[in-house]
């Protein structure tokens, strides 16, 4: 199954991506990670150390191309075979994951040109490399425009991870009504970073009143925060915390659906 997990930024998104990778990782699941953002910290939250990380080399956005059938329509493909792009340009991450990492702006710094074609990028990767593995999990941007690029259009479950405040789920809304446009057949929200019963009633009341489906609950995680400070993966500082049983129940849901219905 192709995994997407969405949000705005600071939701939790990128912790709940590498504890989802690694959950399913560790129940003998081949995984391949996708660090979609071009502001990459999937490599921290899955249990890569920082120096391991700042040497990933970042997969090139010409590394796809478009390609027009005999009917005139266009699909994404990839001009290397899925084990040249694996081999290259993967890391190795705990429990077996293989992690792509998309890449920065063009040369790196700002004011240096548009995200389009690593969205592209992306977007090829999901559909082309997502065969090599039993599963890809890919942290996509914060915010919209990996929506609006249709870049996660080729995904099958797309985790839409909201706080308990006006403006995260405003965030997830509009999230929910692009991903519906783009047909992603399992589309769940997330309830991240609850603290108590208002919290939960302000989420489980907005999500019932513009119809987003609830896959899980994950409290608010202050293990979670401390692995952040001391650059550990929350699997690794806290694998039986409630934040990770939490991200478990997640993986069961998923585990439940069709990829294809």
């Amino acid at each position: 199954m192709k995994i997407a997990v969405v949000g705005k930024g600071g939701s939790g998104k990128t912790t709940l991506a590498g504890t989802l990778a690694r959950v399913l990782a560790k129940r003998n699941q081949r995984i391949l990670a996708i660090d979609g953002d071009p502001n990459p910290n999937l490599a921290l939250t899955l249990g890569v150390s920082r120096a391991r990380a700042e040497g990933i080399r970042n997969i090139p956005a010409n590394l796809v191309e478009a390609e027009q059938s005999p009917e005139g329509a266009y699909r994404l493909r990839l001009i290397r075979t899925k084990e040249d792009v694996i081999g290259e340009f993967g890391t190795a991450a705990p429990d077996g994951i293989k992690l792509i990492v998309m890449g920065k702006p063009p040369d790196g710094s700002a004011g240096s040109g548009c995200m389009c074609a690593s969205h592209r990028a992306v977007r090829g990767l999901i559909t082309e490399l997502s065969g090599s593995q039993d599963h890809t999990v890919t942290d996509m941007e914060a915010g919209l425009e990996h929506l609006k690029r249709g870049t996660a259009r080729n995904v099958e479950a797309m985790l839409v991870v909201v706080e308990p405040y006006y403006r995260s789920l405003e965030a997830g809304s509009r999230t929910f009504s692009l991903a519906r446009e783009l047909g992603i057949p399992h589309l769940y929200a997330v309830s991240n970073k609850v603290r108590d019963d208002a919290d939960r009633s302000a989420i489980e009341a907005y999500c019932a009143q513009h119809k987003m489906a609830l896959i899980a609950e994950v409290p608010f995680e202050a293990d979670f925060e401390k692995a952040e400070r001391t650059e550990q993966a929350p699997f690794d500082y806290a694998p039986d915390s409630a934040g990770v049983r939490a991200v478990e129940k997640i993986a069961d849901r998923l585990a439940a659906l069709s990829p294809t219905t």
